[in-house]
Formats: C-alpha cells, structure tokens, sequence
C-alpha cells in the first residue's frame, strides 16, 4: 500500500511546488487593474494633446454645421463656457494599445476621441428627456454658449469619429471598410490570373459590427459582401465572423460561434478590411480560402483563450475546437460537421519584457478532412505546424511565419507542404515603404490540393517578391502603390497594383 502512496505523495508535492512558483510571479487581478488604469491615464494624456487640435480641424472640415438658434439674447456667461480639456478628460476612453502599423495607429488615434453628433432638429429637447442624444458640435444653449465644438444630433444615433456609429444604450458600433483596386499583370497563369492583363476592381465591403450586452459579454459581427469571381453579376454575402463573446478574467476569455482561428500572428490578428493591411493583399500562406489560401482561417465552434502577466514576460494563449475542413478548402462547415470529428487548434504567444515589441510562438492544428468519394480521395489527418516572429516597435514592422502541412491519407500515402513569408516596413511619417516575400511549395501528388478544388484553384508553387508604398491621406483612407515579381508554377509573372482602401 505504501508503495502505491508514494508516487501519489511525490506528484502532489511536484504539482504544489509548480503551482507556488507560477503564482509567485503572476500578477494579480488587483494589480493588473492597477497597472492597466495608470498606464491608461498616461497614455490618454499625452494622447489628448496630440490629436485634439488635428481632430477639430478635420470634424470641421468635413461636416457643415447648423447652429441652433438662440433662445436667449443675453450674453454668454464665460464661467459657464465648457472647458475644451475638461470635455475631452471628461470622456469615457477605451484604450488598447496601438500596433507600430501606420493604419493602425491611425486607428488608434481616432478611436480615443469621441464626437457625438446631433442634427439640428426641433424634438431635440424631447430625445434628449428620453436619454438618446449625443454632443459636440456647434450649438447654443439657454443658459451657456459652447464653444466652436458643438452639437449636432442624428436622431437616436451615435456616430465617433473612427469608431462609426452606436445606437441606444446597448452600445452597438458599425463599422465599415473597402478598398478600390487596379492592377497590371504582363502574364496569365493559372486560375488565379486569368481575369484579365490590366483591370479595376472593386474589393470586399466589410461591414463589421460590435455591442457591449454587460460587462464582461459582448457580440461581435463581420459580414463581408464581394462579387463573384466568376459571376460578376451576382453578389456574395459571407458572414465571416459571428461570435459572443464572455470575458471571465484575465487567464480566461471565451468566443463562441464563427472566429478566427488561432494559428500564426496573420490569422488571428487581420479582419478582412484591407485597410488594416500594409500591403495590397494579404500573404499567400495565410490567404482566405475562397481567395485560394491553403491554410484554414474561419470555423465555427469554441475558442478559449487568455493571458497571464509574469515578471519577465507576457504569455498568452488561446485553444479552439471547431467542426474542422469540409472536402475541399473552400467547403465552410458552419451547420454541421461531415464526420463528426472536431479540429484541434492550439497556439502559444510569448511577448519579453527586455525586448518590447517582440512576440513569438508556435502553433499546430490537427483535423480529419472527409472523403471525398467524386475525386476517389480517401479520408485524411491533417496536422499543420508554424511558429511566428514579429516586432513591431515605433516606426518599424517585421513579420515573419512559417508553416508545414501534413496529409497522411488513410492508405499511407503521406504529402507535405510548406509555406511562409518576411515582411518588413518602416514609418516616415505619412509613408510606410515595405517588403515581402511570399514563398510556397505544394506537393504536387496531394490530392486535396490538386483534385478537390480544382474545379475553383490550382495550387501553385510561389516564390514572390514584392516592393510597395502606403501612403496615409488620412485617418481613414490609404493609398497603396506596389510592384511584385514572382514565379507561380514556375512561370515568371510580374503585377503592378494600387490600391485605395478606407475605413468609415
């Protein structure tokens, strides 16, 4: 008996032992709040003066305003003028830390400061008694005048500049985002460039959506409408994102519905606006599947993740459990799971205290994709490995992922593909020049690359260079200027592009 005790003595003590020294470098809820609340206040205060001035004169610029008429003719008593610095502190900002990425931090900027605009309308005094106003822009009151930032109202709306706009107390945010493009290809290869040498085209429309329902639950929405590559004339409607989201604490947050999976940095961390993009198009490792991408992007199912501060570093994590691949990579298995077996999907995140900026980790994904009985493609395991290096710190960006994608078919046959790509930018002000380069090599015998979904794609060995220019005109649109020569399938090809993409 005492022998069986024994190891079960030993595991106790080693379990206490490591549970002692993670919670001894953990820091705690209490301070965690601490912390996020001073470095807010820091951040919003060197923030506020930064933007204010630029932001008024860009409200102004693009909306005329009506000033209401006024009700008295007594003149406005300086006492009770409304302090500009004492509106803005006196505003409820949502911080979350910008990215070194010109667009993103353009985001950033924008989304600290909130202007609420009410249209000049005779029940204002009525929507205001029920609660459903907004402020700032010019208007005159009874009994104060307000400066040249006043108010107009859009009846029962919200609209922040940078966050789009908000109804009711639910605070429910719609966004928006699109991009116009124009290309140049001196060759066709493929499937992917058989559209034409040089053309425009119009991008997805992503509308995306956001409501606090209390606290710690919120709703996240992002359907994305594009025209159909072979049908122009027929308008795609994808709901690529449909999730609820419960934050418990800090080590655990958890996503139910359609989300991004967690592999790689890409994946997870760019929705389908290009406008949050350095470049044109995304990498062609991590591209959507229905734009041809060999990796899985969306599933439906749970995803659980979180954080934990230590005293040297940052560690996150997220694991999901999802319905997995359909047949083929551009099959969605959002109703219902073909065999019933669920996808696996795991990814670790360190982010050093003594390097700020740099993140790092692995990730792997395991599923079983279904047969598929019309190309006599048996059932098949897939497990895909990556990792991902990224800094991204002041004016400087580098990305780096790598993946390895293993089919073994159910009668032994084994194939391996594996992809990856570098990028890298830097921030001169307004301009963001960059880098890519885009590598792939396909098994040319997997079946579930070169016969399930060749009706759509044919998977070409990349190798892509690509040099290119974004260029901010604003907060919310970028212009992008790019040329880019790569060997597909061994053919060379040479594109030039450019691009507008906005942000509304």
């Amino acid at each position: 008996m005492i022998r069986f005790l024994n190891p079960i003595v030993i595991f106790i003590i080693i379990m206490f032992l490591i549970a002692k020294c993670v919670c001894a470098q953990e820091i705690s809820e209490a301070e965690y709040q601490q912390l996020k609340n001073r470095l807010k206040t820091e951040f919003m205060q060197k923030l506020k003066e930064e933007i204010k001035e630029e932001l008024i004169d860009e409200l102004k610029s693009e909306y005329t305003i009506t000033p209401k008429q006024k009700q008295s003719d007594r003149k406005p008593n300086p006492a009770k003028e409304t302090n500009t610095n004492e509106r803005y502190s006196g505003k409820d900002y949502s911080v979350s830390f910008p990215s070194q990425s010109r667009g993103k931090v353009s985001a950033a900027k924008s989304e600290r400061t909130s202007y609420d605009l009410e249209q000049v309308s005779p029940d204002s005094s009525k929507e205001k008694a029920k609660g459903i106003y907004t402020r700032e822009e010019d208007s005159v009151k009874p009994d104060e005048q307000k400066e040249d930032i006043g108010e107009l109202e859009l009846d029962k709306a919200r609209y922040r500049l940078g966050e789009g706009i908000s109804f009711g107390e639910q605070l429910l945010i719609i966004r928006g985002f699109g991009n116009v493009d124009a290309h140049y290809i001196n060759k066709n290869v493929g499937k992917k460039f058989d559209i034409a040498n040089n053309y425009f085209s119009l991008g997805e429309f992503d509308l995306f959506m956001t409501a606090k329902l209390s606290n710690r639950i919120s709703f996240l929405n992002e359907t994305v409408f594009e025209f159909n590559r072979l049908q122009e004339d027929q308008v795609e409607t994808d709901i690529e994102r449909l999730s609820i989201h419960y934050d418990v604490n800090s080590l655990l947050k958890i996503d139910v519905g359609k989300f991004f999976l967690p592999i790689g940095y890409w994946i997870p961390t760019y929705n389908h606006g290009a406008w949050f993009w350095t470049t044109i198009d995304r990498p062609e490792i991590v591209n959507f599947q229905d734009k041809g991408g060999p990796l899985p992007t969306h599933d439906t199912g749970i995803k659980l993740s979180g954080s934990a501060l230590l005293e040297s570093l940052d560690l996150n994590y997220a694991f999901a459990v999802s319905n997995g691949r359909g047949i083929n990579t551009t099959q969605r298995q959002t109703f219902g799971d073909s065999n019933a077996k669920k996808a696996l999907s795991l990814q670790l995140e360190v982010k050093p205290h003594i390097i700020e900026g740099l993140r790092l980790g692995p990730s792997v994904y395991y599923d079983v994709i279904p047969a598929d009985t019309s190309n006599n493609r048996n059932e098949m395991r897939e497990i895909i490995g990556g990792g991902h290096i990224v800094y991204t710190m002041r004016n400087i960006e580098l990305l780096t992922e790598a993946f390895e994608i293993n089919h073994d078919e159910s009668s032994g046959s084994t194939f391996n593909t594996f992809g990856g790509y570098a990028q890298c930018a830097y921030i001169i002000n307004q301009f963001k020049p960059y880098y890519r380069y885009d590598y792939i090599n396909y098994n040319n015998d997997d079946p579930f690359y070169n016969r399930s979904s060749s009706a759509k794609f044919d998977f070409l060995d990349t190798k892509e260079h690509t040099v290119g220019l974004r260029y901010d005109l604003s907060h919310f649109n970028a212009l992008k200027f790019e040329y880019s020569h790569g060997t597909f399938g061994g053919k060379d090809v040479n594109i030039i592009g450019l691009q507008t993409a906005f942000s509304f």
